[in-house]
């Protein structure tokens, strides 16, 4: 074989080796050619290092496919694969990248995945649950860490078979002290533990990591370097790690704040700059010698899901989740092989045992510890018990932070073998500790906390689920009745259908819970199974249950406002945090008088604003009058012009610089003199502007308050150049000198005068700032009143009992009621700011149709997807436009609501006649407008106010019905568990599942549960069920049976199937029906 042509050949030669290639050997020159010559099919220097990671990448998301119903940890089979690969390259010379992973850099590994795994354990915290147990947290992380350090050090010296030094069994004692974050609550997270314990977990973790870094850093400096001035090092240390990190965390999450805030509906922005900043927020603070996992908790803390785009929440959940798996994968394969390739000379029998006892002494020792802090923890935040202790004892999981120590440990010079050994040891032991706690710990803290009962389902629990699951199943025989009629799937095997479809309860019963959900009795008229009466204690906690679902379903609301445009970020994060506020206190509801709470504290600005417009405007009119003398009116016009008040400025300006001379004392004592005539000649003309105005003012010259302040000036002025001049001639002491520097500092006075000018464009800033609170304050009022609204509808579904129902129901009617007195107050008092805020409602309402319809037709294939992209650039710029309109709109005039009413249609004939026979009236807060049983006076057109139905009364025949419009191309949800029938009177409407089309008037298939509006305008006639599950009777069967159900259906049913009545008469009916529903008696509720 002819050899190859040295340019097509290349050759990999391993170090330490010497190969020799020879022409006349054919097996070589053909390994040669197949190998790295002309086939070109392994190429050498490839990145082995960069296909490594994405093989474990790619390992990861096998594990977590083929493990995901099972116990085993990944990540312990992760570090197993790691600790092979690290072994197999002991023993050969053929895998030199495993090497440099072995030697990876400490200060790169905790750059490269510590920012991930503290951002996401804080962004997840709940802010106001921990705001709460903040004190509790510090407890733990501070004291209680020292104290593990203190008890684990001391048993590690004391019973240790290595001949450890003091200061190594106390590094070893700090390395082991942390927990990792994220590791630690995720077993259990989703098994129903209490969000209060969750955080504290989370909250400690995060927490003892800081500490941990401090303590560790501080104390390897103080054992390995020589410091003069400990305590002051220290001091320094504390103020930067601390302190400073807090305050830079801070700065740093209302910069991404305000960054996030000018971003406009682009998530991939958003995401990108929530990465980095995670980043490039660790990597300053730990540069510029703070701590970056401070920085970075109070970066996460403060920003929520509400800080970014609507809609953005659940993407980004999942994207710091997917970063999260990934880094702990990196890790766990690292540090397998690290410990491998360091540690395997010296893993024996002796090891083994050392290691299992490692392991019961940590374990030991923070049970130890958080036994003594217990009765310090039980006074704090939401208090403590030995449960939450003992979860807390066995949820310390050892991760991140300890594996990265032991790394930076281990990779510090060795001056000897001995101390190479002692660092190789604590490198083994750290890594196993974490690798135990994964294997024994995260496997059987759900086994802990299911036996000691802390996430026991408690029978409201119980019953909800029930209903959840006979709902279900009623959809699925509904379904299933309706599809055995299409005529495509009417040959299917309904059986075998039915049977896959079976919804099994998910929660297993005993004997007495089964008893509990199933007592009955029977109804006397038709012997049909009724509820049997709770008792006290199980009403109560129906009722408690009932109030943890309501906040639940306010928060949905909220965010669901939010996401539609009709909340801002600052209101929906307020009313959000404050209803988790409530989640803690057994009993209470959320109410408006203490979510005031969050909109008064914030009125500083106003009183601000208003001692600012006193001193600037609050001035008789007289002083406006001009003199009626020639002179007099000169000096007049020569004050009130613009020109003289600048003028009078660039003088104050030319003052400022010989008064800052002054202080400086060798130019005093240079140009005294000169700065001396300086003072007469400004004082001079000082008199002389004061002297001008008062000409032209005459007596009311006195009436504004800068005149008065310029007077004072004038005479502290005088004053100052008569004590200089008194005491030039005498004695110089220290009382003469004090007194000269005092009317020194006076002149500063002068440079106030600047602000003269400067006060109404403060105003005018105040005013803005005082309207956008405004708004807040309105949006606040508005969203918690629709958040009542949306949760009206539910407590049926939620109640579980008539008495919980009715008492939920007062409750929530009179929250809503003083919300809209406030509301009422609002449009009363700040008419301008309401009218904006509508109008921007109004705007944004319209463009969420704008947006739906567009949807809509891209998805029915009437518009191509690239138009339908152009349009949506559009409606995306008139949303970003609203931020543009006014803070302020002067409300509209009778005359001009007149054109803005439906059925007048903008025709000038009617409204003129209106406007002729039209008269305005008045009403005080609490004044009746008309009564049931008058005549109606005529139409009332509200102009400003609001109103109330004081005695609500529906048509006794038709008390649950209600009509419910819809838009055009908008979902409607239908046939909750509280809806018996829902009958489309107008217009027409597509199932959004399904997509057939109904026409009025025809009752829906109870298979639909979200229709769309697919006309101008569409009515649905809902009624309710009055003998919903939520409100069981007692004693006698006020619930009407399902018997009686159907009858009420078989009368409806007799109603459209009438020959004698077509479509249009059936509808107006309907309506009229609805119309006579009305109340008949209205009070005027404000103004």
């Amino acid at each position: 074989m002819a050899p190859l042509p040295m340019n097509d050949a290349s050759v990999f030669i391993p170090r330490g080796h010497d190969v020799t290639l020879g022409v006349d050997n054919a097996a070589s020159e053909e390994m040669k050619d197949f190998s790295y010559g002309t086939f070109h099919i392994l190429r050498p220097n490839r990145p082995i290092t960069l296909l490594l990671v994405f093989l474990s990448c790619a390992v990861g998301a096998l594990l977590r496919t083929v493990l995901k119903e099972t116990k085993v940890p990944i990540l312990v089979v992760i570090f197993f694969i790691g600790l092979v690969i690290g072994i197999v390259a002991h023993f050969t010379h053929q895998l030199p990248f495993v090497k440099h992973i072995a030697e990876i850099d400490p200060v790169l590994f905790l750059h490269l995945f510590t920012p991930v795994i503290i951002f996401t354990a804080s962004f997840e915290m709940d802010f106001y649950i921990f705001r709460k147990s903040f004190w509790q947290v510090l407890v733990l992380a501070v004291p209680g860490f020292l104290m593990n350090c203190g008890f684990l050090g001391w048993l590690t010296f004391k019973i240790n078979k290595y001949n450890w030094s003091w200061d190594d069994s106390m590094l070893f004692g700090i390395i082991l002290s942390t927990t990792d974050p994220i590791l630690s609550v995720a077993a259990v997270k989703n098994i129903g533990l209490s969000k209060i314990v969750t955080n504290l977990i989370k909250g400690e973790s995060l927490f003892n990591d800081a500490t941990t870094v401090i303590i560790f850093e501080l104390y390897r400096d103080l054992v390995h370097q020589s410091h003069q001035e400990v305590v002051k090092e220290i001091f320094v240390q504390l103020i930067l790690k601390f302190f400073a990190s807090i305050a830079f965390g801070f700065l740093s999450s209302k910069l991404v704040s305000y960054w996030l805030a000018h971003i406009f509906n682009d998530g991939i922005i958003e995401v990108i700059l929530s990465f980095s900043m995670a980043y490039v927020i660790f990597f300053l603070a730990e540069w510029f010698g703070m701590s970056g996992v401070i920085s970075l908790c109070m970066l996460g803390l403060l920003l929520d899901s509400v800080s970014f785009s609507p809609g953005m929440d659940a993407f980004l959940y999942k994207f710091w989740a997917m970063l999260t798996f990934l880094a702990h994968i990196m890790i766990y394969l690292i540090m397998g092989i690290v410990i491998a390739q360091k540690t395997f000379p010296y893993i024996n029998t002796r090891g083994f045992f050392s290691v299992i006892t490692v392991y019961l002494s940590l374990n030991l020792v923070r049970a130890l510890v958080i036994l003594t802090l217990s009765p310090f923890l039980s006074r704090l935040g939401y208090g403590f018990n030995w449960r939450w202790g003992a979860v807390l004892v066995w949820s310390g999981m050892r991760g991140t932070f300890t594996l990265n120590m032991a790394l930076a440990l281990s990779q510090t010079p060795s001056i000897t073998a001995a101390d190479l050994q002692v660092k190789t040891m604590i490198l083994l032991h750290c890594g196993t500790a974490s690798l135990l706690t994964l294997i024994i710990n995260s496997t059987t803290v759900k086994k802990l906390v299911v036996t000691l009962g802390l996430c026991n389902i408690t029978l409201p629990k119980r019953m909800a689920m029930h209903n959840a699951v006979q709902r279900i199943r009623q959809m699925e025989a509904n379904a299933f009745s309706m599809l055995k009629l299409d005529r495509f799937l009417a040959d299917a095997n309904w059986t075998m259908a039915e049977d896959s479809m079976t919804i099994e309860y998910p929660y297993k019963l005993d004997t007495e819970e089964i008893r509990q959900l199933s007592k009955t009795l029977k109804c006397p008229d038709c012997d049909a199974d009724i509820a049997f009466e709770r008792s006290p204690q199980q009403i109560a906690d129906i009722m408690e249950e009932a109030r943890l679902r309501l906040l639940t379903a306010q928060i949905a609301s909220y965010q669901k406002q939010y996401n539609s445009g009709m909340l801002n970020q600052e209101a929906a994060q307020t009313l959000i945090g404050a209803a988790e506020s409530y989640v803690d206190i057994e009993g209470k509801f959320m109410n408006i008088h203490e979510v005031k709470t969050y909109w008064e504290s914030k009125g500083m600005l106003v009183t601000m604003k208003k001692w600012l417009s006193d001193w600037v405007y609050n001035v008789k009119d007289e002083t406006t009058k001009a003199p009626k003398n020639k002179f007099l009116r000169l000096c007049h016009q020569i004050v009130f012009m613009e020109e003289f008040e600048y003028i009078s400025t660039m003088i104050t300006y030319l003052n400022s610089v010989p008064i800052i001379l002054n202080f400086i004392t060798s130019v005093n004592a240079e140009y005294l003199p000169q700065l001396k005539m300086c003072n007469y000649y400004f004082l001079c003309l000082y008199i002389g502007e004061a002297a001008l105005k008062a000409l032209a003012m005459g007596r009311t010259y006195i009436y504004y308050h800068w005149n008065q302040f310029d007077l004072i000036v004038i005479v502290v002025g005088i004053i100052d150049v008569m004590i200089i001049n008194l005491f030039k001639n005498m004695t110089p002491s220290y009382p003469m000198i004090n007194t000269i520097r005092i009317f020194r500092f006076g002149r500063l006075l002068r440079v106030f005068r600047l602000f003269k000018l400067t006060l109404p464009t403060l105003i005018f800033v105040l005013d803005k700032q005082i309207n956008k609170q405004l708004t807040f304050r309105y949006d606040i009022a508005k969203g918690y009143v629709q958040g009542e609204e949306d949760i009206k509808r539910l407590i049926e579904q939620i109640s579980g009992h008539e008495k919980v129902y009715i008492e939920i129901t007062k409750i929530l009617e009179k929250n809503k009621q003083e919300a809209m007195k406030e509301l009422g107050l609002m449009q009363r008092d700040y008419p301008e700011i309401v009218t904006a805020v509508k109008t921007r409602q109004a705007v944004q309402t319209v463009l969420n149709t704008a947006s739906e319809t567009l949807k809509f037709m891209i998805s029915g294939g009437i518009v191509d997807r690239n138009e339908g992209a152009e349009l949506h650039k559009v409606i995306l710029v008139k949303k970003k436009h609203l931020a543009k309109l006014p803070p302020t709109i002067a409300p509209p005039t009778a005359q001009q609501l007149l054109h803005n009413v439906m059925w007048l249609q903008d025709n000038k004939n009617q409204i003129e006649f209106i406007q002729k026979k039209a008269k305005i009236l008045y009403y005080d807060y609490g004044d009746i407008i008309c009564e049931e049983g008058e005549l109606p006076q005529g139409i009332h057109l509200i102009v400003s106010g609001m109103i109330k139905d004081w005695s609500y009364k529906l048509c006794a025949q038709y008390s649950n019905m209600y009509v419910v419009d819809v838009l055009n191309h908008t979902k409607c949800d239908i046939y909750d568990e509280a809806m018996d029938d829902v009958i489309l009177v107008h217009g027409t409407v597509q199932d959004c599942q399904l997509g057939q089309r109904y026409c009025a008037p025809c009752i829906l298939p109870k298979t639909c549960h979200q229709v769309q509006g697919t006309s101008p305008a569409t009515k649905l006639l809902i009624i309710r069920s009055i003998e919903g599950g939520a409100r069981k009777s007692t004693g006698t069967c006020f619930n009407v049976c399902q018997h009686h159900a159907d009858r009420r259906c078989a009368t409806l049913g007799q109603l459209f199937s009438m020959e004698s009545r077509n479509r249009s008469s059936v509808a107006n009916d309907l309506d009229y029906t609805y119309m006579s529903s009305q109340s008949h008696s209205v009070r005027k509720n404000k103004e």
